[in-house]
């Protein structure tokens, strides 16, 4: 860090505090878009297709999945590492865990406390945001440290 002007510093060694939110907020953001098209594609197809909720949640599951790791992968977490295939895998590992957590919580929510299947999902996303975030900036996306310049990055 011999840069005295601090112009080569990224935003995270600057200003903490405003990267984290941001990150939060841009998690939120492509999260939110992969929830929408998970409940989307949920709701048409027990709607229209009459499919059991746990046979709708797989799919729809999984499509929201792919977009939300397109995003967090070049956006949120702006991943810039060479080890893709590593990421992808640690991902992969993730999205099980994830995906037996909200089946889990879907049939506790549906099939015990009796909760209607839209409320559950909604309830079941917002669980698995907060368990998502921390999984996808501690193991899937974890910073690296690295040397650029005269000026110690973290990526």
């Amino acid at each position: 860090m011999s840069d005295a002007s601090g112009d080569c510093l990224p935003e995270e060694v600057k200003n903490p505090l405003a990267a984290k939110i941001g990150k939060i907020c841009r998690y939120c953001i492509s999260g939110g878009t992969g929830a929408v098209i998970d409940f989307s594609l949920y709701s048409a197809l027990i709607w229209f297709f009459s499919l059991n909720y746990l046979v709708a949640n797989l799919a729809s599951f999984t499509c929201g999945t792919l977009v939300t790791y397109y995003l967090q992968k070049n956006w949120t977490f702006r991943y810039a590492g060479s080890d893709t295939l590593g990421v992808f895998r640690r991902f992969i590992l993730a999205v099980v865990g994830t995906y037996l957590l909200n089946n889990l919580l879907l049939f506790t929510f549906v099939d015990v406390l009796k909760i209607n299947v839209f409320v559950a999902k909604i309830l079941q996303i917002i669980l698995s945001t907060i368990w998502g975030y921390s999984i996808n900036s501690l193991y899937v996306f974890p910073k690296k440290d690295k040397k650029v310049g005269n000026c110690d990055q973290i990526v």
